[in-house]
């Protein structure tokens, strides 16, 4: 894999995933740092620009930082390809690139097997996606997508967050239902944690079959990064209801996209990595 520019005294960039055992998922997340890459071709300062995993796939983060340095790179920008705040985000990651002393995190993840960055060059650590644009600009256009009668409509989020993050979460849901009615004029929404599914027929079922009950046509979509809410229902219809579908031809509909689909993923990536590198030039 070439360099953007002669990575001469210039900056690497480094897009952390959490990773996934599924091939599908990596490429999507492998599909969007593709089109950053070539976004960002002749981006001055940007010696480089590789995706590491913070677990269940390669390249792990220590590999894509040690590559980017032996390629010259004086400087790290990492951006956490993550939805929001979580233990992954305050703690994982920041320990894995060595930008958060933490022995507790930092020995729980090597008995993970995760390799810790140890810094040649300074590193800066962005913030997630929440303080982006891209989730409500995904939000919004895929309940534009799916709706046909707003006024008798209730949009569903499915989360995923540990619970010392929840109110955060909380806020970030609200704030995207609040911008979603604003633009299209939803009579409601709502929101659940499904984990990374298996919450979903204890928390997300329930919720479609009450507001039906009220009356609403359910637009469900998922804040997660590479999974669409209508894979979460189909994979709990065959492994959790038996191949039966207790929606079908109900007032329920699903994104099949997901935020990696979605233009404004890439767009915030970018803004992340031009203010990181701004603020790093003046130092």
């Amino acid at each position: 894999m070439s360099d953007l520019q002669p990575a001469n005294a210039q900056t690497g960039v480094v897009i952390v995933a959490h990773g996934s055992r599924s091939p599908r998922w990596n490429q999507a997340v492998e599909d969007v740092v593709n089109r950053l890459r070539e976004r960002l071709v002749n981006e001055p300062g940007i010696g480089g620009i590789r995706l590491g995993y913070l677990e269940m796939a390669k390249p792990s983060i220590a590999e894509a930082v040690s590559d980017l340095v032996a390629q010259g790179c004086r400087r790290i920008v990492a951006v956490p390809m993550f939805v929001a705040a979580s233990g992954h985000v305050q703690y994982d990651v920041p320990t894995v690139l060595g930008v958060l002393h933490d022995p507790k995190v930092a020995r729980a993840l090597r008995e993970e097997g995760i390799t810790l960055v140890r810094p040649e060059v300074p590193i800066t650590l962005t913030s997630p996606l929440s303080e982006g644009r891209s989730l409500e600009e995904y939000a919004l256009s895929e309940v534009k997508r799916l709706s046909q009668q707003p006024q008798r409509e209730t949009l569903l989020l499915l989360l995923h967050g540990d619970e010392d993050f929840q109110p955060k979460l909380d806020a970030l849901a609200r704030r995207l239902i609040g911008f979603v009615q604003e633009n299209v004029g939803l009579s409601a929404g709502e929101w659940c944690y499904i984990a990374v599914g298996q919450g979903y027929g204890s928390q997300a079922v329930p919720k479609m079959e009450q507001a039906i009950a009220r009356g609403q046509r359910v637009l469900v979509v998922a804040l997660f990064v590479a999974s669409s809410a209508q894979q979460f229902h189909e994979r709990w219809v065959q492994e959790e209801a038996g191949g039966h579908d207790p929606f079908q031809g109900r007032h329920v509909v699903f994104s099949d996209q997901a935020l990696t689909q979605h233009p404004a993923l890439l767009e915030d990536l970018i803004h992340l990595v031009r203010g990181a590198i701004a603020r790093n030039s003046g130092d």
